[in-house]
């Protein structure tokens, strides 16, 4: 039996090396190879496509989560010197594409107890690495106060007052005093007032004036590398005059009731964490700011802190205690909230 099988292949081999080339038998032969090629170079090809598919997929989700994580981080950590009185709900993900996602803050303040809401902070993150607010118009409501005949501005989403501070180096020429304006408001009304103060004063002289009745939140910092950018610019015949900064323009720290002394110190922390991530989003600011704090002195230190105004809150009957104090030049009304 295996002598007729060997008889048999070696006929066919005899045939196809014999030049007969018509025959079907050499047909079938060179169509089964052809066949079986393209198989092998289709699981092949499958197989590398797959492979690459996998690669980089997993790929693109680390790189997006890295630069999730590292977007979050950021904006954590300079939401800590900014947003005076603005509390962050956990951050919420929404992602919208191959190449970026979004991501939502869901922001709030605190007013003797009572959550205000506020408007949320959209920012979106790139697969390179980017971190860009939400692309549209931000800028707040303006309206003329018809009692002063001065600007304020308002929260686009909640239509809240937004607070502003007065540089005690930078002359203006209207300076709003609205701890005047509390008698306007029932006792129990719960406010935000930005206090801006008459010079620069450590954290601990602030401490010991404010009125034991009134809450203090957060505390406004000296960082002004450069006062020129804020104060009144002639341009020929033009003068431009010095403007109020709105609480989104300035740097400070949260007030730490439990632990007063602690609260300039978590605040050079985050100046030196800042500092030290080389890529962040905020480097450059926070690299700024550690210079000028620090100075000419070999180390940073919660010492060489200097604090401009603050942000208070209270009743109106509370804050209307601050009313005849020296040591307040300018006093802007934020959120105001029902008790009840």
């Amino acid at each position: 039996m295996t002598d007729h099988k060997d008889s048999k292949k070696e006929k066919e081999l005899n045939e196809l090396f014999n030049g007969n080339l018509n025959k079907p038998t050499f047909k079938r032969t060179v169509r089964k190879a052809k066949i079986m090629t393209i198989i092998r170079n289709i699981a092949i090809t499958l197989f590398v496509v797959m492979f690459l598919v996998i690669v980089l997929g997993f790929s693109w989700l680390s790189m997006m989560r890295w630069n999730q994580e590292n977007a979050v981080r950021d904006i954590e950590l300079f939401t800590r010197i900014s947003d005076p009185n603005i509390e962050a709900l956990g951050v919420q993900k929404m992602g919208n594409g191959l190449f970026e996602g979004i991501l939502i803050f869901d922001r709030y303040k605190e007013i003797e107890g009572i959550p205000v809401n506020w408007s949320d902070q959209v920012v979106t993150y790139s697969l390179f690495g980017g971190i860009s607010r939400l692309a549209g118009d931000h800028t707040p409501i303006q309206l003329i106060d018809e009692k002063d005949g001065q600007k304020r501005y308002y929260n686009r989403d909640t239509k809240q007052r937004i607070m502003q501070f007065y540089h005690p180096e930078v002359t203006y020429n209207d300076v709003r005093n609205d701890l005047n304006r509390l008698n306007n408001l029932t006792d129990e009304t719960l406010v935000e007032m930005a206090l801006s103060f008459d010079k620069k004063y450590t954290p601990e002289e602030v401490r010991d004036f404010i009125h034991e009745d009134v809450t203090l939140e957060w505390y406004w910092a000296d960082t002004y590398t450069n006062l020129d950018g804020i104060k009144e610019i002639n341009r020929g015949d033009e003068t431009i005059p010095a403007f109020p900064e709105l609480a989104s323009q300035v740097y400070g720290f949260n007030h730490l009731p439990h632990n007063p002394s602690q609260s300039e110190e978590v605040f050079i922390e985050d100046i030196k964490t800042g500092f030290s991530i080389e890529g962040g989003k905020y480097f450059g600011e926070f690299q700024r700011i550690y210079n000028y704090i620090k100075g000419k002195t070999s180390t940073l230190s919660a010492d060489h802190v200097d604090v401009l105004g603050v942000v208070v809150t209270g009743t109106a009957a509370e804050l209307k205690k601050l009313n005849d104090s020296d040591m307040i030049r300018a006093s802007v009304l934020g959120v105001t909230a029902n008790p009840y």
